[in-house]
């Protein structure tokens, strides 16, 4: 084989082993020391006569990458073998994965791109997670989690297409019928988290050399924090509200990419139960106005419908979720503190500022976080839910946030009993309910599904800055009918035919 000579000068810009040169030649000039150049070289290389000017010996020619023998002297031993020497060399070898590593980063940076995530904006730290990297990207967050226990999420799903018919004890009742019947009629688009340390750290993103001691040398890209989970959804056979499908488009959700290479949602199911993200009193899960985000966890990982009652439902969410969250829930308290004066200067001010404005990001203008990302992906609203979660517990509750806050859905906790019948109507005509439609407030001609009620042209209640999420303030209109069990039933319009199993 050829001596010992160095591949590239050592001091040529274009050589990306330069760290490597010195010690490859110091551990093949003892056996190469009486050798010389063979004539024939230059057959295998382009410009041998100048083998220290830059120029790369793996450009291909004759015989096997251009070396005689093949990857080593002798002919014995491949590449990965890492005892050989030549191409066969550990120093090699790293230099090879070195390559290949950069090519793995251009295409996360590319794909990132594509879906409007650009690592311009989130330097590569949202990772979007399809078919093909699922299981790598949850190896990943099971690695991570004992160090980053603190998990912010957000979900992106089709909207509201359906209303529960009947009457109901309670507002917060209403609303779980409503999540009910909507997340068992429809499909997860998009679901993002964010991991954190008990202080509020995410991981760093240049990764921890230390921690890569047998490849020292290999080339490490920028570590994510968020991971964003494209689930399989069609537009041509899935149900969906059309202005939230639209408010997720001109987010940029590439919904062809979703149809052909989007996650099964059973697959993924059965890998976060064993993941240790979930049903583990260690973890923490940070959400922001979370009825349905947890309502379609619960039945991606139950793989069933979600049960009948308000309270069974929280009993599931208790078991896969044992500790969690909801900013909107913690806000509502604040804001009830400050009208009693029992809080701070700071968070006075902070609330007084917010005013009437509720929603995600008008909570993290005036918390002073920035968004990374586009807004109404599930990645980038995850980071900011956590972001929000770290500022509000600091700025308002002085870093120490009362413990029987938690484990609190807005929403479907602590609301009391409806008003009265009069008020109730009241609040449904000033909520555009009209008169007394079957749909529990979504006018025009509906049709029945197993109990509940679906508009032929449905609409969405929109919070988080437009996107779809439970009703809080209009009322149910009681039409003498309790909600219907799971059954068979149709409705055309524009979902097409389905019936609701």
């Amino acid at each position: 084989m050829a001596p010992a000579t160095a591949r590239f000068n050592p001091n040529h810009l274009s050589n990306p082993f330069a760290h490597l040169n010195q010690a490859h030649a110091m551990n093949q000039n003892a056996h190469h020391a009486n050798q010389t150049l063979p004539q024939n070289m230059s057959s295998h290389f382009a410009g041998a006569g100048n083998l220290h000017g830059g120029i790369s010996p793996f450009a291909p020619s004759s015989g096997n990458m251009g070396l005689p023998g093949g990857y080593s002297a002798g002919g014995g031993g491949g590449p990965a073998g890492g005892g050989g020497t030549g191409l066969a060399s550990d120093a090699a070898v790293r230099g090879f994965e070195h390559g290949a590593a950069l090519q793995r980063a251009q295409a996360h940076q590319t794909e990132a791109a594509q879906q409007g995530n650009k690592t311009g904006a989130s330097g590569g730290r949202i990772r979007e997670v399809w078919r093909h990297n699922l299981e790598s990207e949850m190896k990943t967050l099971r690695a991570l989690v004992d160090r980053y226990p603190y998990i912010s999420m957000d979900t992106e799903f089709p909207g509201i297409v359906a209303r529960p018919m009947g009457s109901f004890p309670t507002k917060a009742d209403y609303h779980y019928q409503t999540l009910r019947c909507n997340v068992d009629l429809l499909k997860l688009i998009q679901l993002g988290i964010t991991v954190f340390t008990a202080d509020g750290d995410t991981p760093p993103a240049q990764p921890d050399v230390s921690l890569h001691q047998q490849r020292p040398s290999a080339y490490l890209p920028p570590v994510p924090c968020t991971w964003s989970f494209n689930f399989q959804f069609s537009l041509d056979t899935d149900m969906y509200a059309e202005s939230s499908v639209e408010i997720l488009k001109k987010a940029g959700v590439d919904f062809d990419k979703h149809r052909e290479q989007g996650i099964d949602v059973d697959a993924f199911g059965s890998l976060l139960i064993t993941s240790g993200l979930t049903l583990d009193d260690d973890v923490h899960w940070l959400s922001f106005h979370s009825g349905y985000d947890f309502g379609y966890l619960v039945k991606i990982m139950s793989a069933t419908p979600l049960p009948a009652s308000e309270e069974q439902f929280r009993t599931l969410v208790k078991i896969y979720f044992p500790h969690l969250w909801d900013i909107k829930f913690l806000l509502r308290h604040a804001q009830k503190l400050a009208q009693r004066g029992t809080i701070t200067t700071q968070a006075a001010t902070i609330l007084a500022s917010l005013g009437q404005k509720s929603g995600l990001q008008d909570l993290a203008n005036e918390l002073e976080c920035t968004r990374v990302g586009a807004m109404h992906t599930a990645g980038s609203d995850s980071w900011l839910t956590g972001s929000v979660f770290w500022a509000l517990r600091a700025k308002v509750f002085d870093n120490d946030i009362p413990t029987d806050l938690a484990d609190q859905i807005y929403g479907l906790h602590g609301v009391g009993p409806p008003a009265s019948a009069a008020t109730r109507e009241q609040l449904v005509l000033a909520n555009g309910g009209g008169g007394g439609s079957s749909a529990g407030g979504l006018g025009g001609g509906g049709s029945s599904v197993g109990g509940y009620a679906t508009s032929m042209t449905p609409t969405t209640h929109t919070s988080r800055e437009g996107g779809p999420s439970t009703p809080t303030t209009g009322h149910a209109v009681l039409v003498g009918q309790t909600v219907g069990q799971h059954g068979g039933g149709g409705g055309g319009g524009v979902f097409g035919n389905f019936s609701y199993k």
